[in-house]
C-alpha cells in the first residue's frame, strides 16, 4: 500500500479519474459508497489544484458528508456514516475486480482506490483520504529477474513520486496557461531569430562606426538580451526537453524548489501533434541508500545537461539518473 505521504500525485489523479468515468459508464448498487469516493474525489482534485502536497490530502468526515450530499447533525454521525459505507466501495472494487482491472489497464493506470483513514490519536478526529494500492502482477508486465541481479538492482534503483503541484507565482500565472499554438508558436520561434538579427546589426554598427554611444547602446541592449535570456531559458528548455528546472521567479513564497513540464493538452495542431502547456511539479523519491529525501538539480561536470535526483544527505556519492516519464533511476555513482 502507498503511504498518504509519499504517493504520486499523477498516479492518483489519473487512477481517480479512470474509477469516476467507470462509474459513469457502467451501473452499479453501491450508491452511497460511490458518493463518499466521488466526494474525496473532488476535493481531492480542489486541494491538488490549490498547489496543496500529497500530505495535505485528508479530509475530515462532515467535509465529506457535506460534499456527498449526505450531511450528519454531528461529527460522530458522519464519522460512522463514512466507516460504514467505505466497506461497500472496497467490496464493489473487489467483486468486480477484473472487469475494473481491465477498465483501468486500457489507459495504463497500474494503481486501484481505496478509501483509508488516519488513526484518532489525543482526541484528534479521524481523517479520510484515497489510498492507492497496485494492481496485481497479472495485470503489469513481469519482468523476470535472478535473485542476486534483483538485489542488486533494489538497492541501487529509485523511484520518484510527484509530491506536489504547487502554485505559480501570482505575478506569473498567466505563463502556467502558455499553450504553444498560434501566435504564441510564431512568437516563441521569432523571438530568438529578432535577437540574433539584432546582435547582428549591434555588431555591424560597432564595427563600421565605433563611437561611445553606440558602445552604450550595444552593452544595453545586450544586457537586456541576456535578462530576457535567463528568464525564458527555463520555458524554452522545458518545451523542447519537456522538463527543466523551473526558475524562481516562477515560483510562490513557499515552495524552494520545482520543476518545469510540458505537458500534453487534448488540442492538436493542424499536423496531428498535441498541443503542450506548462505545468509545475514537485519530483521527490527517498535514497534507497541512506532513506534521506532526495530531490532533482541541474547536472554538473559529467552530467552536465541532464537532470539528476541528489540525496540530501550524500549529495557527492548518492546520485541517480532522473527519467520523468517511467519516474525512475539508477545510481550514478
Amino acid at each position: 500500500m502507498i503511504a498518504n505521504d509519499q504517493v504520486d500525485l499523477d498516479e492518483l489523479v489519473k487512477t481517480c479519474k479512470r474509477i469516476e468515468k467507470y462509474f459513469v459508464q457502467t451501473s452499479n448498487t453501491e450508491r452511497k459508497p460511490v458518493e463518499i469516493y466521488l466526494a474525496l474525489l473532488n476535493k481531492t482534485i480542489v486541494y491538488i489544484e490549490g498547489g496543496h502536497s500529497s500530505s495535505d490530502l485528508v479530509f475530515d468526515a462532515n467535509e465529506i458528508c457535506e460534499e456527498s450530499f449526505n450531511p450528519k447533525e454531528d461529527y460522530a454521525a458522519a464519522k460512522d456514516f463514512i466507516t460504514r459505507h467505505r466497506k461497500g466501495f472496497d467490496k464493489f472494487i473487489k467483486d468486480n475486480i477484473e472487469e475494473v482491472t481491465h477498465f483501468c489497464s486500457l489507459e495504463g493506470v497500474k494503481y486501484l482506490p481505496t478509501i483509508k483513514n488516519t488513526e484518532s490519536q489525543g482526541g484528534h478526529k479521524t481523517l479520510f483520504y484515497i489510498g492507492l494500492f497496485p494492481i496485481s502482477d497479472e495485470i503489469n508486465h513481469k519482468v523476470e529477474l535472478k535473485s542476486n541481479e534483483f538485489v542488486s538492482e533494489c538497492s541501487t534503483s529509485i523511484e520518484y513520486v510527484v509530491a506536489q503541484l504547487p502554485k505559480t507565482a501570482t505575478w506569473a500565472k498567466f505563463l502556467l496557461n502558455f499553450k504553444v499554438s498560434g501566435w504564441k508558436l510564431y512568437s516563441y520561434i521569432t523571438l530568438p531569430i529578432i535577437a540574433l538579427v539584432c546582435s547582428y546589426f549591434l555588431l555591424l554598427w560597432n564595427y563600421f562606426a565605433l563611437s561611445t554611444a553606440s558602445l552604450i547602446y550595444s552593452i544595453l541592449i545586450i544586457s537586456v538580451f541576456y535578462l530576457f535570456y535567463i528568464l525564458l531559458k527555463p520555458i524554452y528548455e522545458a518545451m523542447n526537453n519537456r522538463i527543466a528546472i523551473a526558475p524562481n521567479w516562477l515560483l510562490g513564497l513557499k515552495v524552494n524548489s520545482a520543476q518545469l513540464r510540458a505537458i500534453r493538452t487534448e488540442e492538436k495542431r493542424a499536423s496531428g501533434k498535441s498541443i503542450r502547456e506548462l505545468q509545475l511539479v514537485i519530483y521527490q523519491a527517498t535514497c534507497p541508500i541512506c532513506g534521506n529525501e532526495v530531490a532533482i538539480e541541474n547536472g554538473k561536470h559529467s552530467y552536465k545537461g541532464r537532470l539528476i535526483g541528489l540525496c540530501d544527505e550524500s549529495p557527492r556519492e548518492h546520485v541517480f539518473s532522473f527519467d520523468h516519464v517511467t519516474k525512475k533511476g539508477k545510481l550514478l555513482r
